[in-house]
């Protein structure tokens, strides 16, 4: 008993710290994920939904964190609240995905994980662990070889929704994620319980993706997604996608299975992390005129250095931007 009031405390130290560096959900989860995420994961790869993103063909590690930090026994799961309002788009622009309106996130959340790894670091676990002496940890930001989604449920942030995203009771989904692997059992159940699990009949997500790359619930076909379109692809983007996205106006990454969630309506609330949104860089919108004026990389990264834009280059936000001119 006395362990585990001290597994407690030292959970709450760290929940107190993380919180204290701006981090808004915490939770602690088994390394290993769990068997109904290991299905979803494996069947869609043997589908192909990846596309190009070959990364993801790293099954192992994303099964089971071992693989990448021998002797974990848990992950710390952590999230931020991006959302952002955006302006009513004006004519002659293009719409940007709330998670790129400032600084690239990745940069800002790595720091605080370090942050919060060093407080961890220099805990002592005499009176907590037996046979460790040190804690040892290995984090993430959305490009390590996890399932940081299933990870999050796991962890008690929220549930997977039929978009595929993680919906925390807070601020719906969106919601930064992070996670910390440690080589001390932090989690005291296989998983999180989970009270607050459901989407019910609603399938507003999936009848509103404007390119249908919701195939099911939970199941995205990345090669039909306008994120996947505007971002990741590197190629010509197919024509019978084009026009779709013209009429979206989205040109970098897409919000619209987020935007029309009940969950995310009734829960949404303005990020106050100033990191995340100041100084703006390419903010919620751009010009096209803007975007096709700029004519080297050295100007595109003059313009938007620090964005998550960048993933684009300069050949794909105007390779985005030129649907925009294209014959229905």
């Amino acid at each position: 008993m006395r362990n585990i009031l001290e597994i407690e405390r030292l959970k709450e130290k760290i929940i107190h710290h993380a919180k204290s560096l701006g981090f808004d959900l915490i939770g602690f989860s088994p390394v290993k994920v769990q068997d109904k995420h290991v299905k979803t994961y494996k069947n869609w790869l043997l589908k192909h939904y990846e596309g190009e993103m070959f990364y993801m063909q790293k099954a192992d590690s994303r099964l089971n964190s071992t693989k990448i930090s021998p002797g974990a026994k848990s992950v710390i799961a952590l999230a931020v609240n991006y959302y952002q309002p955006q302006e009513k788009l004006p004519s002659g622009c293009g719409r940007i995905a709330r998670y790129a309106y400032g600084r690239d996130y990745h940069k800002i959340i790595k720091k605080k994980l370090k942050q919060l790894e060093k407080y961890i670091q220099q805990i002592d676990l005499k009176h907590v662990f037996q046979n460790v002496s040190a804690v040892q940890t290995r984090s993430y930001v959305d490009t390590g070889p996890l399932l940081e989604r299933a990870l999050a449920e796991q962890a008690g942030l929220g549930f997977i929704g039929k978009n595929s995203c993680l919906i925390s009771r807070e601020f719906g989904s969106w919601v930064f994620l992070s996670e910390i692997i440690v080589n001390i059992k932090l989690h005291n159940r296989n998983f999180a319980e989970q009270n607050f699990r459901f989407c019910g009949n609603c399938t507003k997500c999936i009848e509103s993706c404007p390119t249908k790359a919701i195939i099911a619930p939970g199941i995205i076909d990345a090669r039909k997604c306008i994120s996947y379109l505007t971002i990741e692809n590197k190629k010509p983007i197919p024509k019978k996608f084009t026009k779709i996205i013209k009429q979206t106006k989205r040109i970098f990454g897409c919000d619209i299975c987020q935007e029309v969630c009940p969950h995310n309506i009734a829960r949404q609330k303005q990020t106050i992390h100033s990191e995340l949104t100041s100084p703006k860089i390419a903010g919620d919108q751009q010009n096209f005129k803007k975007i096709f004026s700029i004519k080297t990389d050295q100007q595109f990264l003059n313009t938007f250095a620090g964005s998550p834009l960048m993933r684009a280059k300069r050949r794909g936000l105007q390779r985005n931007a030129s649907i925009r001119y294209m014959k229905s």
